[in-house]
């Protein structure tokens, strides 16, 4: 989700990509809607541009302490991705980029009187990277498809077992093509974060995708750290432009803290390494932020 918050045309070249709106993915046979990472192309064709405007609650739930595990989808993803971004997820879940976050916690009621879940935001864990050997060997995927792979990779213990904490960040090869419904990786969407179920109970599923369009891996990195931060502060995302229960922290058109900020980066070192992150709204300076972060 890497558009500017004021024009498609502000994104950059390298990632045009990954322009992003929260839409209603046509036709998608679960129900399920999703805060896309979609294209400028995409974004013209659904004539939405987020709006600038604080994050409202929505009595939905976060992530106290995320628990981050690295799955990487069978032996042919981007070995730069493969080398590298557990280093990055190690960095981001103990930084200060979760402390900025602490301004979301639920110890509040919601704008449509639900009763919040009182979590506090703290820094997480990376708790190990995985590379699966998929049961599902289709060079084309449904969101269900991944879904079920996820379920059943968890249920042979090859996965850490899923929690309200765990977040499952899901890297792909290039040769793999996602669908929501119509909507086709890398032409419409280049990432997204979701849940499995609408109700928060321990047995839920939360992850994000993060399909090969051929970026550099900082690219990659600001992708992640976007869908990181939202799926932390909005962990079960539906509907995109009608928030509601169980969402979390959305803005009342339905836009994530990532979606307001898009094109607007900062950086995040760790010892000597820096990484690209993507910079996100904050209602305590009521705009995206401009730090500079580090880890630990």
């Amino acid at each position: 989700m890497l558009a500017s918050l004021r024009t498609i045309a502000a994104c950059t070249a390298a990632l045009a990509m990954t322009c992003s709106t929260p839409l209603q993915a046509a036709a998608v046979g679960d129900g399920a809607a999703y805060h896309m990472f979609a294209t400028p192309a995409e974004m013209a064709r659904a004539g939405r541009v987020p709006s600038k405007g604080d994050m409202e609650y929505f009595g939905g739930s976060v992530f106290s302490q995320v628990k981050v595990v690295s799955v990487i989808w069978g032996p042919n993803v981007n070995s730069q991705t493969v080398a590298d971004i557990g280093g990055f997820l190690t960095a981001i879940v103990n930084s200060t980029y979760v402390d900025q976050l602490s301004i979301y916690d639920t110890n509040l009621k919601g704008v449509n009187g639900k009763k919040g879940t009182d979590q506090k935001i703290a820094r997480g864990s990376f708790i190990g990277q995985v590379q699966i050997k998929p049961k599902d060997k289709s060079l084309k995927l449904s969101d269900k498809a991944i879904r079920k792979e996820l379920a059943y990779q968890i249920s042979q213990g090859v996965l850490p077992a899923n929690d309200l904490n765990t977040l499952y960040m899901i890297y792909f090869p290039a040769d793999i093509t996602i669908t929501l419904g119509k909507s086709v990786s890398c032409q419409a969407f280049g990432a997204y974060h979701e849940a499995v179920s609408s109700k928060v109970t321990p047995s839920n599923i939360f992850y994000g995708v993060m399909p090969d369009c051929g970026e550099a891996f900082n690219e990659l990195t600001i992708v992640s750290s976007h869908e990181f931060a939202e799926a932390t502060t909005d962990n079960i995302p539906t509907p995109g432009s009608n928030p509601k229960y169980p969402q979390a922290w959305n803005t009342s058109d339905g836009y994530e803290i990532g979606d307001l900020c898009e094109g607007t980066q900062g950086t995040l070192t760790a010892g000597k390494v820096t990484y690209d992150v993507q910079e996100v709204y904050l209602n305590n300076i009521q705009e995206c932020g401009t730090a500079n972060f580090h880890s630990p």
